[in-house]
């Protein structure tokens, strides 16, 4: 998932939240924004490749609102997708 001289998430972010809820979203955030840079901000790719389902990452962007992904909506395709199955996994 990192390419070649990047650093791990925990290596970036040291855990200085002021509680155990706060440390665990700056580390997804931290995760996920990692991974949609890597891979190009290819959601289903990223979604795959953390084991969540795409709506579960789209919820995941708007929870921690991470900027720019938060308010896109799905392609058709991905709407029916979760529609149809409640989830792409």
């Amino acid at each position: 998932m990192l390419r070649p001289g990047m650093q791990k998430p925990s290596e970036q972010f040291p855990l200085i939240a002021s509680n155990l809820k706060d440390s665990v979203r700056a580390y997804e955030r931290s995760v996920i924004t990692d991974a949609l840079r890597v891979n190009e901000n290819d959601k289903r790719k990223v979604a795959k490749l953390l084991g969540i389902s795409l709506s579960s990452l789209y919820r995941k962007l708007r929870e921690l609102s991470i900027e720019g992904f938060e308010d896109q909506p799905m392609d058709e395709t991905e709407a029916e997708e979760v529609h149809v199955t409640g989830n792409l996994n």
